[in-house]
């Protein structure tokens, strides 16, 4: 990018393209690729913060998943975090929205 002008807006869809790519390869890589790489660990739910702002807040589990919910469907991702075929086209990735569907 160096030397080009590009606005804001071109720096967003290169950004959203990386990260698109990094999901698809993951699903097209990685079987067992879905939501639950998205989770913190499992005592972030179960046990209370020891310090800081947070000291003895457990995440919950249920808003959590709302916000997982939430941010999927803001990226243009289906249920178990994988681009949507509509994103990735939009993001001019066609091909790979064919591949990593089969």
């Amino acid at each position: 990018i160096t030397g080009e002008r590009r606005s804001w807006e071109d720096l967003h869809k290169v950004g959203d393209r990386i990260y698109n790519l990094i999901r698809a390869y993951w699903k097209r890589e990685i079987p067992e690729f879905g939501r639950s790489w998205d989770y913190p660990p499992e005592r972030w739910f179960e046990e209370p913060h020891s310090q800081g702002k947070m000291k003895g807040v457990k995440v919950d589990r249920e808003k959590y998943e709302q916000m997982l919910s939430w941010y999927y469907e803001l990226r243009g991702w289906d249920e178990r975090g994988i681009p949507k075929e509509e994103t990735l086209r939009a993001l001019g990735l066609e091909e790979v929205s064919k591949e990593i569907r089969g």
